[in-house]
């Protein structure tokens, strides 16, 4: 299946499609598919209600997941069009495992203008709460920036994301529940475009468990907590938080894979009835 819908490319490759075109005019209407904005009020409470927080016409990325998941599975669509809906799909995985991503709080934390390794005198120890959580965290983790450790080669980011799967593939920290909690069924995917109440459910657990650590660990303190004077995030808070990003980075990683067995069950079976049905 990712062969012949990927038309051979690399599937690491193939899940920067959604974020290459976001901003591109013929792909707007991609742009509300990357969150879900949760209107919550960190840190005193946090949760996703999909009524509120989903209920527009633009859709969020957990309907945008269950959507795409749908399409991937349609064949009355052309291939071209679900291998699109597989990019957005391997990219959305990882997306909506990120806090912030899941939070409508100062457009996801965009507008919380906060320090990082300011003492490195590097380009971005002025950036924002949301680069933070993206790369910053899982760049100065992995020491593949010149910029954090000048003594160690810089690999490129595809050697670097490889070498960091090999290590969460072969290592399991001790009480951190990696398990898929939620992996929809193959059999139970309705191949229609307006996705699946199974689809939609699971991913909303997904969700759920990101937005927590909003309130938990992101914004525990508050906004004032983590920007202005002289708090810089690239020193004790990040201890904390390159300890969420390697389990976020593991649950995603695990639930992807499942997710992506369950659809090549059911391409595998569509196909070989496709077929039996031209043999005839």
């Amino acid at each position: 299946m990712l062969n012949t819908l990927l038309l051979g490319q690399d599937i690491s490759e193939a899940a920067l499609f959604p974020d290459k075109v976001a901003h591109m005019p013929a792909f707007a209407y991609s742009r509300p598919w990357h969150y879900i904005d949760a209107a919550d009020d960190p840190p005193r409470s946090c949760g996703i209600n999909l009524t509120r927080d989903c209920g527009g016409s633009d859709g969020c990325i957990i309907s945008a997941l269950a959507n795409h998941t749908a399409r991937i599975l349609n064949p009355s669509l052309p291939r071209w069009a679900r291998g699109q809906s597989l990019r957005f799909v391997l990219h959305f995985v990882g997306d909506v495992h990120q806090p912030l991503h899941t939070e409508a709080l100062a457009r996801g934390g965009n507008e919380i203008a906060v320090r990082f390794d300011a003492a490195a005198a590097r380009a971005t120890a002025n950036t924002n709460l949301h680069s933070v959580w993206d790369t910053l965290v899982a760049h100065k983790w992995r020491r593949r920036d010149e910029w954090f450790d000048k003594t160690r080669p810089v690999e490129s980011e595809e050697e670097a994301a490889f070498l960091w799967a090999l290590e969460l593939l072969h290592s399991d920290p001790e009480g951190v529940d990696l398990s898929a909690e939620c992996v929809f069924d193959g059999n139970n995917a309705d191949a229609d475009d307006n996705g699946n109440d199974d689809l939609i459910e699971c991913v909303l657990q997904w969700a759920q468990e990101a937005n927590q650590y909003v309130c938990d660990y992101v914004l525990k303190g508050g906004v004032e907590a983590v920007s202005g004077g002289d708090v810089d995030l690239g020193q004790e808070y990040y201890q904390g938080a390159k300890d969420i990003v390697d389990i976020q980075i593991r649950r995603a990683g695990r639930r992807l894979a499942k997710w992506l067995d369950a659809l090549a069950e059911r391409w595998a079976a569509q196909e070989g009835q496709q077929q039996l049905v031209v043999q005839d």
